[in-house]
């Protein structure tokens, strides 16, 4: 079952794009992945007009595999093509990236989902890309309290208020259920086997959420000029959404800062981008501890947290739920691991010429189409994560 993020930025050679371009992706792990994805930065692909980024497809053993074309700095024009792929241990597989017209275009399932979604003055719900304050007053005007996304395995929201933290929603079965639940299943959909909120991170890290540090605990975002949440993308296998602050107040300075969640169709994991208009001293991250469980660091840059409690403050209607949290960090951006009262911790420090990239994930006890069932298979889990998350290989034939 295990599920691995792995991606790769390429820069393409000229090429007579007519022929269409090949590249080989190599898997430069020794043990096979699943599902890895695979980014192409269109702006480096010189001989394709930027009217005609729209029209390509990916094509693998001579059929059209499903892909992915987005625009992430909103300008209209195409920018990133992302495809996954499935490699054994360092096995090299070769691609065709073509142009077609889009009525000869495969149709591919869509296996991920985000929303945004603002509650009217008269009930109704408004579906949104976009959504900003210079308060923080924007936590109970959206449903769900911010944006959510999700794969057929695991499910995610980012609080829209000083806490920024990230909740998760757990799958029994593997399906998209947003749509239809909005995060809060009813007790028909229950019965039915769909998922639920399974974690109470109240104003902890929850998992993978970006925070700042006062020297013994993590902080709040809570001083600021303005706070955006945005859906950048979102199609068939990945949807792209940020969380934005402008003016934040931290370390003696005025901070502008984006932290963009990544999450692929086919992964329980999602990656988190950080960048800022300032160096940063130190970030943090982590996850919550959860009740009395166990907590989890390798010291390097790995660290996780497997327990039961309570998802809701209604502990007659619910039931204890077991969940398990990770993030790794690669070890070029650790500064300290530690730890405060609710948070098993990570601090990071970050260099505004560079994008600061780290990882989390979870497990919910609970899932049908997992064997993941105790807190050593949880850590061995995140051991394995971990250590496979060198990206593939793209070369140029």
């Amino acid at each position: 079952m295990k599920k691995i993020i792995l991606f790769a930025f390429i820069l393409i050679c000229p090429a007579a794009f007519c022929a269409g371009v090949k590249l080989t992706v190599e898997n430069p792990n020794e043990s096979a992945v699943s599902d890895a994805p695979v980014v192409v930065v269109l702006n480096e692909l010189q001989k394709i007009k930027k009217e005609k980024r729209g029209e390509l497809a990916v094509f693998a053993d001579g059929k059209e595999i499903s892909s992915q074309l987005d625009d992430l700095d909103g300008d209209g024009i195409v920018d990133e093509l992302v495809f996954l792929m499935d490699f054994a241990p360092g096995e090299v597989r070769n691609v065709t990236l073509k142009t077609i017209k889009p009525s000869k275009r495969k149709t591919f399932p869509k296996e991920v989902y985000a929303d945004l979604i603002l509650k009217e003055k008269d009930g109704t719900m408004k579906y949104v890309t976009s959504a900003s304050s210079a308060q923080n007053d924007m936590y109970n005007k959206l449903h769900h309290h911010g944006v959510a996304f999700e794969s057929a395995l695991m499910a995610y929201r980012i609080y829209f208020d000083n806490k920024s933290t990230i909740d998760i929603y757990g799958k029994k079965k593997k399906q998209l259920e947003l749509a239809k639940t909005g995060w809060y299943p009813t007790d028909e959909q229950l019965k039915q086997g769909f998922g639920d909120d399974i974690l109470r991170v109240s104003g902890s890290a929850g998992v993978g959420t970006v925070k700042g540090w006062n020297g013994t605990k993590a902080i709040h975002i809570d001083k600021f000029e303005r706070r955006t949440q945005r859906i950048v993308a979102q199609g068939n296998l990945r949807t792209v959404s940020e969380s934005i602050v402008e003016g934040w107040e931290y370390e003696g300075k005025k901070i502008d800062m984006t932290v963009r969640y990544i999450q692929y169709a086919r992964h329980r994991d999602a990656i988190a981008e950080v960048t800022a208009s300032e160096n940063i001293e130190c970030l943090a991250t982590g996850v919550q501890k959860i009740a009395n469980g166990t907590l989890f660091s390798d010291n390097k840059g790995l660290i996780g947290s497997w327990g039961s409690d309570y998802p809701q403050n209604d502990t007659v209607k619910y039931s204890k739920e077991t969940v398990g949290l990770g993030v790794y960090v690669p070890t070029g951006y650790v500064k300290e691991h530690t730890a405060d009262k609710v948070n098993n911790l990570i601090l990071m420090t970050y260099n505004k010429r560079e994008i600061l990239r780290f990882y989390l994930t979870a497990v919910w006890a609970r899932e049908e189409f997992s064997d993941i069932k105790d807190e050593k298979q949880f850590f061995d889990y995140l051991n394995s994560w971990a250590s496979a998350l060198q990206p593939v290989v793209l070369k140029y034939k």
